[in-house]
């Protein structure tokens, strides 16, 4: 009697012990697979209402798997286009040769961050545009109005960006061009994921502010915790993310995809950067094979204000690297180097 209740109590002590760590693999996982959903913004709305003072033209659309998209097009009457002016301007120079407004020469697909939604990338389509270059831009699964629930961070949405391509070209019902991709954190470990699946379907590919493998950011989430429960914790929101979302935090691995690309890319990260440090974009940076590549350091770039950060000029030097991707000789003459003493 005295050993079936002493067994009994072990047990219960057992499970006390492991239900906080149940909830936390259970809230963890949530948060990562469903992320908070954001509402439009005031200057997504400026953009939306009067594009064309933006040098831009918007169309909605619904894309493969049900997906929200905007359409954004080089204007050929720009109003007053500030970031594009001044991106042309820069590019001229570089040397760069641009075609009048409203040309296109290929396409960019932009893919936005964790927690984020399409229209976080019109001021970033607004640069591409002045440059020449049509943007898709779509609410991945989990995210803006898209009604997938579920964020894969890769696992599913390669597959969508590739039926975003071919579904673009029946769309135009004429060739967009060569095609592209950037990214920006969630969206660069897509965009390089997507980027080194067989089929050829892209010129270049551009990734800002990504993870070397998904268990990395989960990590730097937990650490606040002493070890060993930090440890503990990452493991069973790693299970969890399994059990509810189909892969291990670890499958997902932009450093892997990186070793597999043979088109030209280009990696920036924030020198700043405390969630996902700039070791991790080096990491990724040093895995691509060749010497068609760049390493952008933003050295007071955190990871939300990367962009800004790097504002006018880094904005150019991306336009300048697609450019150059098109003609064949990326990255090599665009003066950019790997910033050295990177730990």
């Amino acid at each position: 009697m005295m050993k079936r209740r002493l067994i009994y109590l072990v047990v219960v002590l057992v499970m006390i012990c492991l239900l906080p760590l149940v909830g936390i693999g259970y809230w963890g996982s949530g948060r990562l697979l469903f992320p908070e959903r954001r509402v439009l913004q005031d200057y997504h709305r400026k953009i939306l209402d009067h594009p064309q003072q933006f040098g831009i033209s918007v169309r909605e659309y619904e894309g493969p798997q049900k997906t929200p998209c905007l359409m954004v097009e080089p204007s050929a009457e720009p109003g007053e286009a500030k970031k594009g002016r001044v991106a042309r301007e820069l590019l001229a120079g570089k040397g760069q040769t641009l075609r009048p407004w409203g040309e296109v020469r290929g396409t960019l697909i932009l893919l936005h961050g964790r927690s984020g939604r399409k229209e976080d990338n019109l001021p970033i389509a607004e640069r591409f545009c002045a440059a020449g270059f049509r943007c898709v831009i779509p609410d991945l699964p989990g995210h803006g109005d898209n009604p997938a629930k579920l964020a894969t961070f890769g696992k599913n949405e390669c597959e969508l960006v590739e039926e975003l391509a071919d579904d673009l070209r029946v769309r135009l019902g004429k060739d967009p061009g060569p095609m592209g991709l950037f990214g920006v954190s969630q969206g660069g470990a897509i965009a390089l994921q997507t980027a080194a699946r067989p089929g050829g379907r892209w010129f270049s590919v551009v990734s800002v502010s990504t993870f070397s493998s998904l268990d990395r950011p989960i990590a730097t989430s937990v650490q606040r915790l002493s070890e060993p429960l930090a440890s503990m914790a990452a493991g069973v929101c790693g299970l969890g993310v399994r059990c509810r979302g189909g892969f291990f935090p670890g499958d997902i691995s932009p450093l892997h995809a990186a070793a597999h690309l043979t088109i030209p890319a280009y990696i920036v990260h924030g020198g700043m950067d405390e969630f996902i440090p700039c070791s991790q974009g080096k990491q990724i940076y040093d895995a691509i094979p060749g010497n068609r590549k760049s390493f952008q350091l933003i050295p007071d770039g955190t990871h939300n204000n990367v962009l800004a950060k790097g504002g006018h000029a880094m904005y150019a030097d991306l336009c300048s690297f697609y450019l150059q991707a098109l003609e064949g000789n990326p990255s090599d003459s665009a003066g950019l180097k790997p910033a050295p003493g990177i730990h």
